[in-house]
């Protein structure tokens, strides 16, 4: 076994469609390939083909991209997360992938997903209710881009882009970026990570923005405590 197959492997172990049939998993990853995206490369493209991977490592955020270039945070996805299930069974969709970070991927056929799923009414099932919960989460995360203040915002996408590292809890990206996950501009997010810092939740280092405090950002990220007033 090859040492790609054996991460491939240990992604769909981890994903949601470990519960799928052993002959399921074979049939898609046997015609897979996996692929290594740079931080900051696009996964496909809007009304294109479909794109359907597992995340093996790395962030990826799902995005609406308007005709002048602003963008909106859908979804993210993460190691041992699905990226592209609604795409691969439409067969297309209005939305565009983007690698966060440095990302590896398995892609896998959304064409042979759709044969396997209309030849088993169980394998159709489980991915329905994976379809459900991805609606969760793309409702939840344009709710709180609409209704909650920016400082919750901040601190969920925060909280959605760290990644586990010796040092703790670390957000690579920059202002910048976390400007367009939440529909925002750099000054105003410049401003919510002062106060953070101020209020002792992250601090920035030369791997990247450390969070210090993640249970006190769960909170303020859920609306559960008072935001700190920088």
């Amino acid at each position: 076994m090859t040492a790609q197959r054996e991460r491939s492997l240990r992604a769909w172990q981890a994903s949601p469609l470990a519960p799928l049939p052993v002959s399921v998993r074979d049939s898609l990853l046997g015609s897979s390939v996996v692929v290594h995206i740079p931080a900051g490369q696009s996964i496909g493209e809007a009304y294109a083909g479909p794109t359907f991977a597992l995340v093996h490592s790395g962030h990826t955020r799902v995005q609406l991209v308007t005709a002048d270039g602003r963008t909106a945070t859908i979804r993210y996805a993460g190691e041992g997360q699905l990226l592209g299930l609604p795409s691969a069974i439409a067969g297309t969709t209005p939305w565009t992938a983007y690698a966060v970070t440095d990302c590896e991927l398995t892609m896998m056929s959304g064409a042979l997903l759709r044969e396997l799923a209309a030849a088993d009414a169980g394998v159709a099932w489980h991915l329905a209710g994976q379809m459900a919960q991805i609606s969760y989460e793309v409702i939840d995360v344009l709710g709180g881009n609409i209704f909650e203040p920016v400082l919750q915002r901040v601190c969920r996408h925060l909280l959605e882009l760290a990644e586990r590292t010796d040092a703790g809890l670390v957000v690579v990206t920059d202002q910048h970026e976390l400007a367009q996950s939440i529909g925002s501009v750099r000054e105003v997010i410049a401003r919510a990570l002062r106060t953070l810092r101020e209020q002792g939740l992250v601090e920035r280092t030369s791997a990247g923005l450390r969070l210090l405090d993640p249970a006190r950002l769960h909170e303020l990220a859920a609306g559960q405590v008072d935001h700190p007033q920088g």
